[in-house]
C-alpha cells in the first residue's frame, strides 16, 4: 500500500482503519490521524447541507450539548483579555455562544458559514458574519480574542484557517478552541474507535504533538493544552474512570471478537477525551 504523507508534520503514515469507502491514517512522528483521500468541497457541502437545514434535528442538539459548558468557556476568555474586550466566535451557529459572551460584558461577534444559522442569530439581535475566516479582511487585528468550538477537526486546510485567525487577532491576542484528541491514554486502550474517529464528519483527529505542530506552523506562542476538559474537577474525574472501565471491557469485546472472526471490524464508540487549548499571537 502506497505511503501517505502526514498534512500536519510531512512523515509518513499507517491505515489507522477503513469504514466503508473512507480510510484514516495515523501518521507515525505527530501521531495524528486523518482522512486520506479528504473529501472534495463539494462533497462535504453536500454533507453538512441536511444539518445545516434541520435546526430541530442532530444540528440543534449539538449546539445544545455544547452550551452547556459556555459558562465555563466564557469565564476562562474573559480572565485571559478582560471586560469589555473583543471576541470573535469562528462558527458561530446561530450565536449561543457570542449571547453568553455578551452577558458576561464582552464585546463578541460570531462567523459562520450557514446562512441559515447566522439569518436566525441576527434576528435574535446577536452580530453574526456569513463569510469563511479567510474571506473576513475586514476583520484583521480587530480581536482580543478568537473562539474555535469542536471545529478544527471538520477542516480540510486547517493550517489555512487557523493562520487567518492569526490575522483577525491583535498583537497578544489570544486563541480558544477544543477539539477531540487522538493518541492520548483512551485512545491507545481502545485504538481508533472513539468517537472522533468520524469521517467524513470528522477529517482529523488531532495529538496534542499535532496540535502543537499546527500552531506553532500558524504563528502561535504559549500554547496551553488541557487532555481532558470537562467544565468541573469532578466531572473529569468521573469522565476518567468511566472512560478506563468502558473502555477496557469494550477492548476485551473488540478483542474476543476478532478472534472468532479473525477481522477487525470498526465500531465507533461514545467516548474520547475532550482537549482544550489555547494560545496566544506574540
Amino acid at each position: 500500500m502506497r505511503e501517505i504523507a502526514c498534512p500536519i508534520c510531512g512523515a509518513k503514515s499507517n491505515p489507522c482503519f477503513s469504514a466503508g469507502e473512507h480510510r484514516m491514517h495515523r501518521c507515525r512522528a505527530c501521531r495524528c490521524a486523518f482522512l486520506s483521500p479528504p473529501p472534495s468541497d463539494e462533497v462535504l457541502g453536500r454533507f453538512y447541507e441536511k444539518f445545516h437545514g434541520a435546526w430541530d434535528g442532530w444540528y440543534d442538539e449539538g449546539e445544545v450539548r455544547t452550551a452547556l459548558d459556555f459558562g465555563v468557556k466564557v469565564r476562562r476568555v474573559r480572565e485571559e483579555v478582560g471586560s469589555g474586550a473583543r471576541v470573535l466566535d469562528v462558527g458561530c451557529g446561530k450565536g449561543l455562544f457570542v449571547e453568553e459572551c455578551v452577558r458576561a460584558g464582552l464585546q463578541a461577534e460570531g462567523i459562520d458559514l450557514s446562512g441559515e444559522a447566522v439569518r436566525a442569530g441576527v434576528g435574535r439581535g446577536v452580530r453574526l458574519y456569513q463569510r469563511t475566516v479567510e474571506e473576513f479582511k475586514e476583520g484583521e487585528g480587530r480581536y482580543d480574542a478568537v473562539t474555535f468550538w469542536a471545529t478544527v477537526e471538520h477542516l480540510p486546510r486547517p493550517l489555512s484557517t487557523l493562520s487567518a485567525m492569526f490575522a483577525l487577532l491583535k498583537p497578544g491576542g489570544r486563541l480558544f478552541l477544543d477539539t477531540g484528541i487522538g493518541d492520548d491514554w483512551l485512545d491507545r486502550l481502545l485504538p481508533g474507535v472513539t468517537q472522533w474517529y468520524d469521517p467524513p464528519q470528522h477529517l482529523f483527529v488531532f495529538s496534542e504533538d499535532g496540535m502543537r505542530r499546527l500552531l506553532s506552523d500558524a504563528g502561535f506562542i504559549d500554547i496551553r493544552i488541557d487532555r481532558c476538559f470537562e467544565r468541573t474537577q469532578l466531572r473529569k474525574v468521573v469522565r476518567i474512570v468511566r472512560g478506563a472501565v468502558v473502555a477496557s471491557a469494550l477492548r476485551l469485546v473488540s478483542d474476543l471478537g476478532r478472534l472468532r472472526t479473525g477481522r477487525f471490524e470498526f465500531r465507533r464508540y461514545p467516548l474520547g477525551n475532550l482537549m482544550s487549548v489555547r494560545a496566544r499571537r506574540p
